[in-house]
């Protein structure tokens, strides 16, 4: 369990390196910083792979009929890009503070590789896409270590990596790096289910049914449309109609496409039929949601 003096410290430097609300990207490749100041209801987002380590306040992440609550005391493990609601409280003058860090799935490798004497968690029920680490003291230590190292320019340069790696070789040592391992097991469910998602990432524009991800899976249609839930929460064709909305949502906030061309965009032929999907999704009309997202927050 972390101490209060070291939530005191992490969201120290935190606050040094994330000064202003939003999203802070760090002087290392895959490690950014989260800020906001106020609470937020729970609202639809697409986490990509990585390992979130709050710092103060607090985040729920709303998953079927699963509620993780994600603060100072556990890390959240996202194993493969994931669609959940998140929902934000803070207590009178805190900050949602964290430290976000990608999840390279080269590094995993190597260390699974080096690791290959470890002796393996057991794990029960099916496998997940997401789920929370206890903040050890070691993982604690690390992430302390990883912070300070990003306000130098040549210490995230030299030491950032190396601390990185530790943090992923602590959350394997974990209950929770069990998932992870499985992403890399030849005929391991949670990684059939993972090249499916991969495929939905890299072409959500295009047509894609059931039969041909249970295909690239290689599972039936029916275990298929059965693990991708257990994986991820939903069922293949929402996760894709959801995986279109956010990117034309990203698309839409850029301001480089209007609401038809971002439609198309992301393989709706219909705009309205679009309009009415986002509206269900994200709970605005796109143009509202977007001037909504724009707005300053308030001081």
């Amino acid at each position: 369990m972390m101490t209060a003096n070291t939530a005191i410290d992490l969201a120290s430097q935190m606050l040094q390196l994330a000064t202003q609300p939003g999203w802070h990207p760090s002087r290392l490749d895959g490690v950014s910083l989260l800020r906001q100041d106020r609470d937020s209801p729970p609202t639809p987002v697409l986490h990509e792979a990585s390992v979130v380590i709050v710092g103060q306040g607090c985040q729920r992440g709303y998953l079927g009929g699963q509620v993780l609550r994600i603060d100072p005391g556990h890390c959240l493990v996202v194993a493969t890009p994931m669609q959940f609601e998140c929902a934000t409280s803070l207590r009178h003058g805190e900050h949602l503070l964290a430290l976000v860090i990608r999840i390279d799935p080269s590094l995993l490798d190597q260390l699974l590789r080096l690791m290959d004497d470890t002796p393996q968690h057991k794990s029960a029920g099916k496998p997940q896409g997401m789920l929370l680490c206890p903040m050890t003291p070691a993982l604690q230590d690390a992430a302390q270590r990883l912070l300070h190292s990003l306000r130098q320019e040549q210490e995230s340069r030299v030491l950032g990596p190396a601390i990185v790696r530790e943090i992923l070789y602590r959350i394997l040592l974990a209950d929770a790096g069990q998932t992870l391992r499985a992403l890399f097991a030849r005929h391991g469910r949670l990684r059939q289910i993972q090249r499916s998602i991969e495929h939905i990432h890299r072409h959500y524009a295009l047509p894609l049914s059931v039969a041909l991800l249970a295909e690239l899976a290689g599972m039936s249609s029916s275990a298929f449309h059965e693990s991708f839930k257990a994986v991820t929460g939903y069922a293949p064709i929402q996760y894709l109609k959801n995986t279109r909305l956010h990117q034309a949502r990203h698309l839409l906030l850029q301001d480089t496409h209007n609401i038809s061309q971002a439609a198309y965009a992301v393989g709706y032929a219909s705009p309205s039929q679009f309009s009415r999907e986002f509206k269900r999704l994200f709970g605005l009309p796109p143009r509202a949601a977007i001037q909504h997202l724009a707005m300053p927050a308030d001081d």
